[in-house]
């Protein structure tokens, strides 16, 4: 364990957990916007180490929509979304992010107007829309960290340009708050984030293990500050703890999933937000989400190298937030799920069919044939909507479940 991997003061994983709570963020957040704290509203996908380093927060929508519907509390911003004219259609993160900014309250409370907006153009079809339409509303400076879409992420080309788009997300901060750039500060929250994605890849490994001593069901709770609080030191600790406790765990055989691990499955998709419990009844049955497209390759430092160089903050950012995998086309996808299906023996795969993320369904068929017919392998799909619980029906997601459940079984014989 090197230097940069010293825990902070904090050592007890269940206080920092509550330090990086959905809740304690968004007090986080008021306090900042009390102090003074410039307020930028994210999308998902930008470098937020950048705002960190500079003392702006960010406010993610997405994420606030995931909690929203995780807590049973989204339909309220989906009901003004519909009064306004929105299509079911269209992006539920959208939908109720857009809802959000309406009324400037979220699930937990108010919200603070912004003082600037930021997104990409790359990771989500709808980004470029959503944001296009902040800026004419609400009059605010907006910055659209440009990100063309590519097959070839790693091309020295493409990453120089998305490194110097980085520099000008910086200037445009500079320009339209009062914040000062500092080098040696960008520095420390590459060095956070770095570890932080480096002790979360580490967790993915440990889930070829058997049993796997994670739960897909409690991962989607831990992956909170990567999203939100990549860069803080608290988030970097977390992670180094939430490790070693994995690490206890497959030594002592135990896992986090409920009952024992007799069948072990990929989740193809975000998670059902609204219907966690999804996974709890697939656990009843003996089944255990090892892998996922989600939690594996877009979370984490996603270089080559698998780490990130704080002394070349801007470069090293610039190769982790290009290296986007839904843009990658089918072959060079179904790559992943040879290796995952290999190196942590899986037994079946579960395909959300998500009406509102396209980027994440689109394919998924083609995945399912070349699946079945290179490994054999039985495909559950399930359909819906990752944060719109509308149509949804878990009585009949059960049914589905079991008659599941009964093919792996069989499968075993």
């Amino acid at each position: 364990m090197g230097a940069s991997d010293r825990l902070g003061e904090a050592t007890d994983i269940k206080s920092l957990l509550k330090k990086l709570s959905a809740g304690a963020q968004y007090r986080r957040m008021m306090a900042a916007h009390e102090a003074g704290q410039p307020i930028c509203l994210a999308s998902a996908g930008i470098p937020g180490e950048i705002l960190y380093a500079m003392g702006v927060y960010p406010i993610y929508p997405e994420s606030l929509a995931a909690i929203a519907a995780g807590i049973g509390k989204a339909q309220e911003f989906f009901n003004l979304a519909r009064e306004r004219g929105y299509s079911q259609s269209i992006c539920s993160y959208t939908r109720c992010g857009l809802a959000f900014s309406w009324v400037n309250r979220c699930a937990f409370g108010p919200i603070p107007e912004p003082d600037i907006f930021i997104t990409d153009v790359n990771i989500c079809c709808l980004h470029v829309t959503w944001w296009a339409y902040l800026q004419d509303q609400f009059k605010k400076p907006t910055f659209f960290v440009d990100m063309p879409a590519t097959d070839d992420p790693q091309d020295p080309d493409y990453v120089d340009y998305y490194e110097q788009q980085v520099r000008e997300m910086v200037k445009f901060i500079e320009a339209n708050t009062s914040c000062v750039f500092q080098m040696e500060k960008l520095k420390e929250t590459v060095r956070n984030s770095d570890r932080a994605g480096y002790y979360w890849k580490n967790i993915m490994e440990l889930r070829k293990n058997k049993p796997s001593p994670t739960s897909f069901r409690s991962l989607a709770g831990e992956i909170l500050p990567l999203v939100i609080a990549l860069g803080m030191q608290e988030a970097a600790d977390f992670y180094q703890l939430l490790y070693q406790s994995y690490i206890d765990l497959s030594k002592e055989g135990k896992t986090m999933a409920k009952g024992a691990e007799k069948y072990r499955l990929i989740w193809n998709g975000i998670p059902i937000w609204h219907h966690l419990q999804v996974i709890d009844y697939f656990e009843t049955k003996g089944a255990n989400f090892v892998w996922e497209p989600y939690t594996s390759l877009n979370w984490g430092n996603l270089n080559p190298a698998g780490r990130l160089d704080p002394e070349k903050p801007f470069r090293t950012l610039a190769e982790k937030y290009t290296n986007v995998k839904v843009n990658l086309p089918l072959e060079k996808r179904f790559r992943f799920y040879e290796q995952a299906i290999q190196e942590y023996q899986v037994d079946g795969v579960v395909m959300f069919s998500n009406r509102s993320c396209r980027p994440n369904s689109i394919g998924q068929d083609e995945l399912i044939t070349a699946i079945k017919e290179k490994y054999d392998l039985p495909v559950l799909i399930l359909e819906g909507d990752q944060a719109d619980a509308e149509g949804f029906n878990m009585q009949d997601a059960r049914t589905r479940i079991d008659g599941f459940a009964e093919v792996l079984e069989a499968r075993r014989r």
